[in-house]
């Protein structure tokens, strides 16, 4: 009987030696841990604001005729209101969602047909040059105010942004937002 706990025991120990040596992290791969937290005191985005179309301004393919050129800026604004008493600051996250791998603005999504070619859509900061990368947010602002009253302005800019010598013809990005709190 004692023969057979003793192999009981280094049976238990052997398989708890492969699992430590196999449970470790191969060469060549690697691991990534998500943390976050959800919270349930939010704020309400103003009804106005929830989906909005930008209209770019008409701008000549001369403009943006070189990889990184820039041109046709407009802002917009994101308001939330009724922001419960501990959120102390906000602002927009931009989803992946129509993300432009390279360059991380959003693709021009029109018909294929009359789509210009190389270009996007480079979101921007409040200050209108500080670019905002798609899966970032924006800067964060402080909320102030009381009750429904208790919210904020999120200001941000659109532009188009050549990846290399522009054509002529459509541009249509979309880009999904989040409210985000600190």
């Amino acid at each position: 009987m004692k023969s057979k706990y003793k192999k009981i025991t280094i049976a238990l120990a052997g398989l708890f030696v492969l699992s430590s040596t196999y449970g470790q992290t191969a060469p060549g791969t690697g691991r990534i841990t998500f943390n976050g937290e959800l919270t349930a005191n939010t704020c309400s985005i103003n009804g106005g604001d929830v989906d909005q179309t930008v209209q770019l301004p008409k701008v000549s393919t001369s403009s943006l005729s070189t990889a990184g050129a820039i041109a046709g800026s407009r802002m917009f604004q994101i308001r939330v209101e009724k922001c419960a008493a501990d959120v102390t600051n906000i602002a927009a996250h931009f989803e992946t969602f129509n993300i432009d791998a390279a360059t991380g603005n959003a693709r021009n999504v029109a018909d294929a047909a009359g789509a210009a070619k190389n270009v996007t859509v480079q979101l921007v900061d409040g200050d209108g040059t500080t670019a905002v990368k798609l899966g970032d947010a924006g800067k964060y602002v402080a909320v102030s105010g009381t009750g429904d009253e208790r919210g904020a302005r999120l200001d941000y800019g659109g532009q188009y942004y050549a990846t290399g010598a522009t054509t002529a013809g459509i541009v249509q990005a979309v880009v999904k937002y989040t409210i985000a709190y600190q």
